[in-house]
């Protein structure tokens, strides 16, 4: 068809005509994209978005340069940013493949083959793993609080693991109460703090638990670039601790280092990150803010968070359910079964548009199937 033969066939229709006839097409492409909204995943923890192109391209640039040499095993540029930072000698930091592996290492090296590993429960779904793989027995906890905590050490016990913010549940123990912990726990009880999202909470300090380590030669703190960074794919984390505990450091850190794009990529992040590490964490604090108002007209419960994710359950819903509901309407989020509750789902917390799309999503799974097809 022409563009004359186009209009000629609008000669003999009214005004009002031609406009119901473009009402009724604008519709159809309205529903039409609707239905091609793209699914939102909020099922995991790491940053969604890439991090600054320089700080990839360090990374680029060291892999066509240095590709075929051995990196510095000992990360000693990185480490000395690392100590600067924490106003720690950098022979109180051990450099590794994610701060996973590093705690896994830990649990190799402490568990003996037979130790037993305390943590509060549910929390990070692979601590009971790390101790099962070194030979060790995990022990959960149904609190964070540290006299449960005191309550369920034997003399077996070797590791007492705290994710703080915890994931999945976002709660925070402050320092106070971590050095109450230690304070009384036995010489032969080492404490792992694992802090992948410390830079989320807002409660104190973000070093406020790190600097115990001047105090407490069992007390070890960890933390990633897999976060907050949005270095997940580069694997790389370091761990800090008193210089009591020098060689320990030296067990957990890997026989040849960190590979040297990682290196470059950690070292730049740290050299011009820090204005995006606020951002992302104002952002997130906003969003959890707004979060959690909105939670009180809707039938779900979470505890407060300090985390980049919130931790739902509705009465009389599994979490799997909430899960299935939450994904017909396009939204993912992770199933509480395998992190440690049947009814609860961990939701992360994004930018604005993921917050309201998350909230409608919630508005649509509380009301009955009829209210929500209506």
């Amino acid at each position: 068809m022409g563009l004359l033969d186009y209009y000629r066939q609008f000669e003999d229709m009214d005004q009002e005509e031609v406009n119901k006839g473009l009402r009724e097409r604008r519709a159809r492409e309205k529903a039409l994209a609707l239905e091609q909204v793209p699914v939102l995943d909020l099922s995991s923890t790491e940053w969604p978005d890439f991090p600054n192109s320089e700080i990839v391209n360090a990374s680029i640039a060291t892999a066509r340069g240095k590709v075929n040499g051995y990196p510095d095993r000992h990360a000693g540029e990185l480490r000395g940013m690392i100590a600067k930072r924490h106003g720690v000698d950098p022979q109180q930091v051990a450099v590794g493949n994610g701060a996973a592996e590093m705690l896994q290492a830990a649990a190799y090296a402490l568990l003996g083959g037979s130790g037993e590993l305390v943590t509060p429960w549910p929390s990070y779904p692979l601590y009971p793993l790390m101790a099962s793989r070194a030979g060790g027995k995990p022990v959960a906890v149904d609190s964070a609080d540290p006299e449960d905590i005191l309550a369920a050490v034997t003399e077996q016990t070797r590791i007492v693991m705290i994710c703080n913010p915890n994931d999945p549940t976002g709660t925070y123990v402050p320092s106070e109460h971590l050095a109450g912990l230690v304070a009384q726990l036995p010489d032969h009880v080492h404490v792992l703090v694992d802090e992948a999202y410390v830079q989320f909470q807002f409660a104190e300090d973000e070093d406020a638990c790190l600097r115990l380590v001047d105090s407490f030669p069992q007390l070890l703190v960890f933390r990633t670039f897999s976060k907050v960074y949005g270095l997940s794919g580069l694997r790389c984390g370091y761990a800090v601790a008193n210089p009591a505990a020098a060689s320990l450091l030296e067990r957990i850190a890997p026989v040849l280092g960190v590979n040297a794009l990682t290196q470059s990529a950690a070292l730049q992040a740290l050299k011009i990150g820090d204005p995006e590490v606020i951002r992302r964490s104002a952002l997130v604090a906003e969003q959890r803010r707004r979060v959690e108002s909105a939670l009180h007209d809707l039938p779900f419960d979470a505890p407060p968070t300090q985390a980049n994710f919130v931790w739902l359950r509705a009465p009389e819903m599994t979490g799997a359910e909430i899960a299935s509901r939450l994904e017909e309407e396009k939204v993912l989020v992770a199933p509480g079964g395998p992190l440690g509750a049947e009814d609860h789902v961990r939701a992360s917390i994004r930018g604005p548009a993921a917050t309201s799309r998350l909230l409608e999503a919630l508005e649509k799974v509380a009301s009955p199937r009829g209210d929500a097809a209506a």
